[in-house]
């Protein structure tokens, strides 16, 4: 599989709204796919035991894409998710950041449109992206989104422990 990016096209990021490949020395060879489902691309995970690419669709879609670039899983439209960026979890399941719910929800690898939301809704201002460290706890940012939500003199990461309930809020201002 080649080096796949999310350009990300909109408010923030003028970009071409495709999933991109380059080769390993880091030509850019065209688009990974020519999929219409794949809209405004954010968020990437690759799931190694199936060698797929779970990617988040500003369409209100979660994708698996293949080696070859073909949509092999699709959760269909899921009318408000408009999804941030994506991670999997340490149980396995991909895990979505919610942009206007300003949460995150959990998917099973088979990407039925049945998630289950991880943290209520309106956790933080604005997410920004999201990490498990290697004992499974979460770590949620929050900063400004692009009609200007949030606050940047108070941007946060959140610590969230199993069951994922808030454990710590530590201030992290950005320079």
């Amino acid at each position: 599989m080649p080096l796949v990016v999310t350009s990300a096209s909109g408010l923030n990021g003028d970009g071409y709204g495709a999933l991109l490949a380059f080769d390993l020395r880091g030509n850019a060879i065209g688009k990974f796919s020519s999929d219409d489902r794949i809209e405004d691309p954010r968020g990437l995970g690759y799931e190694r035991e199936l060698s797929l690419l779970f990617l988040n669709s500003g369409a209100d879609h979660l994708l698996a894409i293949d080696a070859a670039g073909k949509v092999v899983r699709d959760t269909g439209r899921i009318a408000g998710l408009n999804p941030g960026g994506g991670n999997f979890g340490p149980d396995g399941r991909y895990y979505v950041g919610l942009r206007s719910t300003r949460s995150i929800m959990a998917f099973g690898k088979e990407l039925t449109p049945e998630g289950e939301q991880v943290l209520a809704p309106k956790a933080v201002p604005f997410p920004r992206g999201f990490a498990f460290d290697p004992w499974g706890q979460l770590f949620l940012a929050s900063g400004i989104g692009p009609a200007g939500e949030g606050d940047d003199s108070s941007a946060q990461i959140l610590s969230c422990e199993r069951p994922f309930t808030y454990a710590t809020r530590k201030s992290a201002h950005l320079i």
